[in-house]
């Protein structure tokens, strides 16, 4: 649709002010040909060519380019780089703990588009699929609006790859882009409109130009020349983090922010809404599934726009996230690792050339198992240097003559890969907790004969922080059965202890009363019996009770009865209606069941008021404890000790893992149920 001529008159775009400047020394014959140029068809066309170059973007797993427009989320700026801030481990653990998706403690973020229009030049790192090109399209797109333009300046976009690959100077591959327009001499229009400064020069992705040949510095010198020659134009550089060792003056550093929530939810929205109101429903669908718990690794890698687009594209494929996560993370790192840069046709330098794929894989699951074995997520650069030229000083050939270089071979896996990047000055982190629980997960398979499966479940089966591990090694194994019956014979040891025993040997015959009982019946029968009987347990049991199983009345009541003790136990005033409440219940369920002597004894006991004193509410408490015990066996106190009661909780976690690794594991089904309806019984009845 042609731009209005009314349109091209303003602002930066009314290029016929420029005709004076350009013609002042021109011949006569030249003049005229300028005089008879046609600004606003010259105007429409450039308007026309940067929208058709820069308006669409290529996805990885996806056939033709999609509009911009379409899925374009506000970028933001870290006003100081990560890799500037001066901090020790600690204060970066300490911050981790309090907000994991925080900026660091001494940078801002702020808008892109606000920081750009500050009109100050900006180098702006990233990580790899951070969205750093994404951003300069964008600038360069809304710089051509017809009317109120974001950015109202001429963009000039400039890859560095193409320009580097071109062979020319960088004035006239700035020409080219002008060609389009038909100037008599396009020469002496751009530099005009340089001087003015009212273009915004767009320099992207100085880390995709090889350093080999020193084309790189060459092309370091050539924009620091042209900054100085037009310092009225205001110039934005694009650069991954690790490749911006170069100094340009006078630019103001500043790193592309990871998306924050309300960010990734946009860009979900924006995708799934490209092709109309239909998506609605998958947004929808998408976000839901995103935000539980068993997702929270995806959610840790959705804070690039490149690893949210896969998740998009694999939730698209099914309407939901595959089960066995592993799946998507090798996707997210094959799409670091060989797709991201392949898809681009950029070949970097090889510093360490003899790293094969299978190498580098290797190297970084022998770092991450090594590391989060330690507790490391922070990890001093020396340290990693040292555990990276280890690893390469084993691979063939050897050469005794030269040492590798870590700090080199650091440096480039951060620039190509970005599965290590710098949280504050010399101190790294793999990019993602995920992608370190995957590599160490997969250090485990791969080095299963030298006993890493079973020093995985003698050390860490209980262990919540290696909960992720141990999923994503069921999932990795070719055939889990051993795994999984090894880990079964372990969960029973945290029962080593004879009150324990006993305590699983009351559960074990309470649920025998229970027609066709399982694994979650005696489960159900331990809740009751250990929550509402200790004092000073871990609550959180509470919130893994199966509440399915509450239509069994006997358990219904076991839940009321002790539901009401609690909150009289705890003198919780404030819940007394809950209390009447669940009385009222266990009342009528104990009628039901003919448990008359029951029902008139609950009638019996009154509910005491907020204006009771303690000794009355503990007085409440210990009736109903007694009545609990000797109608239906619950409530017991089992005296249980601090160790006791860790042991206990420890099994507990270690029993809700091992179901869910089974339900990843590849092994026959029938052994997967013989091995799950052995759970929760006595130690001497356990699965040999």
């Amino acid at each position: 649709m042609p731009i209005p001529p009314i349109a091209l008159t303003a602002g930066a775009w009314a290029w016929s002010k420029y005709g004076k400047s350009v013609t002042d020394k021109l011949t006569q014959e030249a003049k005229d040909k300028w005089a008879e140029f046609k600004w606003g068809e010259a105007e429409e066309a450039y308007r026309a060519k940067v929208k058709k170059l820069y308006g669409t973007m290529q996805i990885i797993g996806m056939a033709a380019p999609v509009p911009l427009d379409d899925i374009f989320t506000e970028a933001y700026l870290l006003d100081k780089p990560s890799a500037f801030s001066r901090h020790d481990i600690e204060r970066l653990i300490q911050q981790r703990s309090a907000d994991p998706d925080a900026p660091p403690s001494n940078a801002e973020r702020v808008g892109g588009l606000a920081l750009v229009k500050r009109n100050v030049n900006f180098f702006i790192l990233g990580k790899p699929g951070a969205g750093k090109t994404t951003f300069l399209k964008y600038i360069a797109v809304q710089a051509t609006e017809p009317r109120k333009p974001l950015i109202d300046k001429v963009p000039i976009f400039v890859s560095l790859k193409e320009w580097s690959d071109s062979g020319l100077k960088l004035m006239p591959f700035i020409l080219e882009r002008f060609e389009i327009c038909g100037f008599p001499d396009a020469q002496r229009f751009v530099e005009e409109l340089l001087k003015s400064g009212n273009a915004i020069a767009l320099f992207d992705g100085l880390d995709e130009v090889n350093q080999e040949g020193g084309k790189r510095d060459e092309q370091t010198r050539a924009i620091n020349n042209f900054v100085e020659k037009y310092d009225r134009t205001q110039c934005l550089i694009t650069c991954r983090i690790a490749a911006s060792d170069y100094s340009f003056e006078p630019f103001v550093y500043v790193e592309v922010a990871d998306f924050t929530e309300t960010q990734i939810e946009q860009f979900v929205g924006h995708w799934f809404r490209r092709e109309g109101e239909k998506d609605e429903e998958t947004c929808r669908r998408f976000l839901t599934e995103f935000k539980k718990e068993e997702n929270k690794g995806l959610r840790d890698m959705a804070r690039t726009p490149l690893l949210l687009t896969l998740l998009c594209l694999a939730f698209n494929e099914t309407m939901t996230f595959p089960q066995r996560r592993v799946e998507i993370y090798k996707e997210a790192l094959d799409a670091l690792l060989k797709k991201w840069d392949s898809s681009r046709r950029i070949k970097r330098d090889e510093v360490y050339r003899k790293l094969s794929l299978g190498h580098k894989e290797n190297m970084f699951a022998r770092i991450a198992a090594e590391t989060f074995e330690g507790n490391e997520y922070f990890i001093p650069q020396d340290r990693l240097e040292k555990l990276i030229a280890d690893f390469v000083r084993n691979v063939p050939p050897h050469d005794e003559n030269e040492a590798p270089d870590g700090e080199k071979i650091l440096k480039a896996i951060e620039e190509r890969h970005g599965i290590f990047v710098e949280r504050t000055h010399r101190i790294y982190s793999f990019s993602h907790l995920t992608f370190q629980e995957y590599f160490t997960a997969k250090y485990v398979v791969d080095n299963a004969a030298k006993g890493t499966l079973k020093a995985l479940i003698k050390d860490h089966c209980a262990d919540e922080r290696w909960r992720e591990v141990f999923l994503l090694t069921t999932s990795m194994l070719p055939d889990a059965g051993e795994f999984m019956r090894t880990f079964r014979r372990y969960v029973d040891e945290f029962l080593g202890d004879e009150k324990l025993r006993d305590l699983f040997v009351w559960a074990d015959n309470k649920s025998a009363s229970i027609v066709e009982a399982d694994w979650r019946v005696r489960w159900n029968y331990l809740f009751a019996g250990i929550y509402y009987g200790l004092r000073n347990f871990d609550r959180t049991l509470a919130r893994a009770l199966d509440l399915a199983l509450a239509r069994d009345r006997d358990l219904a009541l076991a839940r009321d009865l002790a539901f009401a003790f609690d909150r009289a136990f705890d003198r919780a005033r404030a819940f007394a209606s809950a209390i009447a409440s669940a009385l009222d219940r266990a009342r009528g369920l104990a009628g039901q069941m003919g448990l008359h002597e029951l029902a008139g004894e609950l009638d019996a006991i009154s509910i005491p008021t907020y204006k009771d004193t303690d000794l009355e509410w503990q007085e409440f408490a210990d009736n109903l404890r007694a009545l609990m015990i000797k109608h239906r066996g619950i409530s017991h106190d089992w005296k249980l000790t601090k160790i006791q009661g860790m042991r206990l909780a420890d099994y507990f976690n270690a029993a809700r893992l091992l179901r869910d690794c089974l339900e990843l594991a590849y092994m026959s089904p029938d052994e997967k149920n013989e091995i799950l309806n052995s759970l929760y019984l006595p130690p001497l009845r356990r699965l040999e």
